[in-house]
């Protein structure tokens, strides 16, 4: 059977105030990870956009912090490599800058500053500021496997604004490498192993022939990356990009990176468009040196504080049941993005 988009529809009845308590019927739709199986519920909220932020007024209610990203701080409030990892203890490429992370995720774990400017405005980010990001992490992970052999798994991080769980309003990548994988990176890695086993195809491929042929949630290309709406949705707006044939970022060409950041830069523009103001995003890489049943790829979800209070949007549903919760269908999702690619 191969790639398989499986899912369950249910109803609940509610007598509705807002219609004289009559009966009213609520749809709720659990979705089926196709290639983890982790399920997901599906609530396709009546929004086509959310209301627009004050950003102004919301950076401003945070306060004014010493930032340690910015020039005048940089120098003397973060940390360094040692001279024998990174010869002057950071890397620095345009903008960029490079360094430790004081928090260690793991085995090793950088910090990358992409820019000089405080606040970056999600339009704003151009394909050259995320290019130099991005390859400056890919620099820094090829110097990890050259100096310690036993870390296979990386990835790539971005918080972006606090209501994504970002500490610093600084734009700035977390990367991390080490010897395990992340619960979700190493479910992908062995799932995509067994995919390939037992159907002699790499899941990926197979992804993105089927998605393509659906048309339901297949975004466009961009080079060697292809964007999809996930089918099986970890947020409000739940957005993958696949490298194709590339099984590490390890393996990622500048050329790859500048396909990634084009994509980004369009992305960010239907954010803006869409009033999305924050996302997390992660690329995941498959186990260095290992077989190519992994195909290196980008998961993109926005982040919001829901209205009327500025509650978060993570509930008891992900935090103690590991189960997410999508708000728009994925299918909307597509179409509203297939228009900036």
């Amino acid at each position: 059977m191969g790639v398989e988009f499986k899912r369950k529809m249910q109803q609940a009845k509610i007598l509705d105030p807002h219609r004289g308590y009559q009966e009213r019927a609520l749809t709720l739709e659990t979705r089926w990870d196709p290639l983890t199986k982790m399920t997901v519920r599906v609530l396709d909220l009546p929004i086509k956009k959310l209301d627009k932020l004050d950003m102004e007024e919301y950076l401003a209610r945070i306060g004014d912090v010493k930032c340690p990203f910015c020039p005048d701080s940089l120098e003397e409030l973060t940390p360094k490599f040692t001279d024998d990892f990174i010869k002057g203890g950071r890397l620095r490429f345009g903008e960029v800058c490079l360094l430790p992370n004081r928090l260690p995720f793991d085995k090793f774990c950088a910090v990358s500053v992409l820019t000089q400017r405080h606040y970056v405005p999600i339009p704003d980010f151009t394909e050259e500021i995320l290019f130099n990001g991005f390859s400056t992490a890919c620099v820094f992970l090829r110097r990890v496997v050259e100096v310690d052999p036993m870390v296979r798994f990386f990835s790539i991080n971005w918080n972006y604004l606090p209501m994504s769980g970002g500490s610093i309003i600084h734009p700035h990548l977390q990367i991390i490498g080490g010897e395990l994988p992340t619960n979700y990176q190493g479910e992908m890695v062995q799932r995509g192993r067994e995919y390939q086993q037992r159907w002699g195809k790499i899941f990926w491929d197979e992804l993105i022939l089927k998605e393509k042929e659906l048309g339901e949630r297949y975004i466009g290309a961009v080079g060697n990356t292809v964007w999809l709406a996930s089918y099986a949705p970890r947020g409000f707006g739940d957005i993958m990009a696949v490298f194709r044939e590339r099984t590490s970022i390890i393996d990622l060409s500048d050329q790859d990176l500048r396909d990634f950041s084009q994509g980004l830069v369009k992305a960010f523009h239907y954010f803006h468009d869409f009033n999305h103001y924050s996302f997390n995003l992660t690329l995941y890489s498959g186990e260095y040196g290992q077989d190519g049943s992994f195909w290196v790829n980008a998961r993109m979800v926005t982040r919001r504080l829901l209205p009327p209070v500025g509650a978060s949007d993570v509930s008891y549903f992900e935090k103690l049941h590991g189960e997410s919760i999508g708000y728009k269908k994925p299918e909307r999702l597509c179409e509203e993005m297939r228009g900036y690619f």
